[in-house]
């Protein structure tokens, strides 16, 4: 858990992040059980059939969210995700990984929008990725 009110929490240890936002430390370890999206959604009772679009800001677990979504993803137009091209994290995705892992899934990229940056370390952007028709 982070010392910012929880907003840089993470499963993944952090890295260069400590180079773009120093003031940022984990403050303890809570333990938790994970669930993939799909079976949380039907846990819930959520149709996701409703929703064209995935919104994702995992501090860098987001591949790892997008592999357990795989039986549902066709049915999303959209994907934003929040992703650094350094590793803020110990072991996070990257643009190219996310790109990759969806390029075999229909998805192009969409938008990109940088919302941080230090220069020596790296940006972080909001990527937009969109189905293929």
């Amino acid at each position: 858990m982070a010392d910012n009110e929880g907003h840089s929490s993470s499963i993944l240890d952090l890295n260069l992040h400590k180079d773009l936002w120093p003031q940022v430390a984990y403050e303890k370890t809570i333990t938790l059980r994970s669930k993939t999206l799909p079976s949380l959604l039907e846990e819930e009772h959520i149709d996701y059939s409703e929703y064209d679009s995935l919104i994702m800001d995992t501090q860098g677990s987001e591949l790892l969210v997008l592999k357990g979504t795989v039986s549902i993803l066709e049915n999303f137009t959209y994907i934003k995700t929040e992703v650094p091209d350094f590793e803020s994290y110990i072991g996070c995705c990257q643009p190219a990984d996310i790109a990759s892992f969806l390029a075999g899934h229909g998805y192009r990229e969409f938008s990109r929008q940088k919302n941080a940056e230090r220069p020596n370390v790296g940006s972080y952007y909001d990527i937009v990725y969109k189905r293929e028709a």
